[in-house]
């Protein structure tokens, strides 16, 4: 393994940044084999950062991600199983406890701030709508004026409530586009792939972007928090590259003339594979119909880029960035045509879709990159920020382990040999599910539908599914026992049901 190239020891209560896009593949950045997306400063902090190659999500769906990693529980335990007032979520604003992110490191007395997208409540402000709408009758406690903003639950920032949309609907950004003379300017539009999603080209500055709006921000209060004696914790959300996949001219044009070839699993016949998956399935089969929305996905994702590097110039301008650990993540991937024309994310548990981006650079010790095969997840993203910031280990409950261990290039004792992501549906279809990924080796719980049994040594793309191959069937009881087993440590409510169903 890798060691520091000096013996400058990590301050004992660093600055951290949390930087995490929506819905982003890990194959948009070099570190993780991509070559077509252009993150160039991304790839300047992978070669100085641990490059997690095995990070997976809690879930493959924005509110259960983003709760876990406030709680550092897995959905299945803090309630929002799905979106904010979707079907399936027992909890619809996210409940200001002692064991969030926020609380804990108040306790640690860390300035802590946050901007950007939240979709973990609404707040009061949507009261009124809701009943306008009749909303009321099903969610009578969001109309009461339940409060679940970030500033509600100990930061210090901006409060967008929902999901957000791309987030240039939000009066803030419409009032700070006024004050700047600024207007957004979106031309050329695609639609028709798959529901209402839709792709654009942003013919306004660089500066009328969401992203760089949200850079400002993030920028306004770090300067306010570099004055202050305590360090600080902040977190900088964007909306993209999630659809509405909009696209600054600019870097837009960085791909439309590439030549975009068929992801390899995209003319999947789907033989033996679940059929609740193709309630995720675009409108089309033609790969040429889904090329437009990747090089917009990935104009987008350039643009989020170019301001990360804006953000990074700043903290080293100002003597911060050595002192600071960066964490580089997203809440969860995406597929953009993977398997013959699938959209969007959930209901099936694709490598596109759960696993997720991890870089995170280190404070002080200046390292080679790094590439970290351990499987980790959101909740233990969560347990490592506590960690870092000296509040030991996460509360009761939780469902993470600190890696922080290894940004000082030790190895990851007594290290969990699996990792799982949940899930529960979306919208008005529930279904429940568990993914476990253990070795080479990818076993998919689908309940009421077809289980799926992947080995990615030799089928990375998830063409085959194993499930009903004879000479797979012990490997399969091993991981189902090995799923059960799981679930008996993270006291997951499901395993009554999932042992009667598939080992008893």
């Amino acid at each position: 393994m890798t060691m520091p190239l000096k013996e400058d020891q990590p301050p004992s209560r660093p600055n951290i940044l949390f930087i995490q896009t929506d819905q982003q593949r890990v194959d948009t950045l070099r570190s993780y084999g991509g070559q077509v997306c252009q993150t160039p400063n991304l790839n300047e902090l992978a070669d100085e950062s641990v490059i997690f190659e095995n990070a997976y999500t809690s879930c493959p769906v924005c509110t259960p991600a983003r709760a876990s990693m406030q709680t550092g529980m897995y959905p299945f335990k803090h309630g929002m199983q799905t979106n904010g007032y979707g079907m399936g979520s027992m909890v619809q604003e996210l409940p200001d406890t002692p064991r969030l992110l926020s609380r804990q490191l108040e306790e640690q007395s860390y300035s802590i701030g946050y901007t950007g997208k939240w979709h973990l409540g609404f707040g009061p402000e949507m009261g009124n709508y809701l009943r306008d709408n009749l909303a009321y009758v099903r969610f009578p406690d969001i109309a009461a004026g339940i409060k679940s903003m970030p500033t509600d639950v100990g930061y210090e920032g901006d409060d967008f409530a929902g999901h957000g949309g791309g987030g240039m609907n939000y009066p803030q950004f419409k009032q700070y586009l006024r004050d700047n003379g600024l207007t957004w300017q979106e031309e050329n539009k695609v639609s028709g792939h798959f529901e209402y999603h839709y792709a654009s080209e942003l013919t306004s500055p660089v500066e009328s972007t969401v992203e760089y709006y949200l850079t400002e921000r993030a920028i306004h209060y770090i300067d306010q928090f570099r004055q202050r004696e305590e360090p600080f914790f902040f977190s900088l959300n964007f909306w993209g590259p999630h659809e509405p996949y909009v696209a600054p001219t600019r870097f837009l044009d960085l791909y439309r003339d590439v030549e975009l070839e068929p992801w390899p699993n995209f003319n999947d016949d789907n033989k033996d594979k679940p059929s609740i998956h193709r309630i995720k399935k675009g409108n089309t089969t033609e790969w040429s119909d889904f090329v437009p929305y990747i090089k917009h996905y990935y104009g987008a994702m350039s643009s989020i880029d170019s301001q990360i590097g804006r953000l990074l110039e700043y903290l080293k301008q100002h003597n911060l960035y050595e002192n600071t650990v960066i964490i580089f993540t997203a809440d969860h991937g995406e597929s953009l045509g993977i398997h013959g024309g699938l959209c969007d994310k959930s209901f099936f548990m694709y490598e596109e879709t759960c696993r997720i981006p991890l870089i995170v650079k280190p404070a002080c010790n200046r390292m080679e990159p790094r590439t970290e095969t351990s499987f980790v997840g959101t909740c233990d993203i969560h347990a490592t920020i506590l960690d870092l910031a000296g509040a030991g280990s996460p509360p009761p409950g939780a469902d993470g382990r600190s890696f922080a261990p290894t940004l000082a290039g030790e190895e990851l004792s007594e290290w969990p040999d699996c990792i799982v992501t949940e899930g529960a549906g979306l919208e008005a279809a529930m279904f429940t599910q568990r993914m476990l990924r253990k070795g080479t080796f990818k076993y998919v719980f689908n309940c009421g539908d077809m289980d799926e049994l992947y080995d990615l040594a030799g089928d990375p793309h998830e063409l085959t599914n194993l499930i009903n191959r004879s000479d797979y069937a012990q490997t399969l009881a091993e991981l189902r026992q090995s799923l059960a087993d799981w679930m008996i440590r993270h006291e997951d409510s499901l395993l009554k049901q999932f042992k009667r169903m598939r080992i008893e």
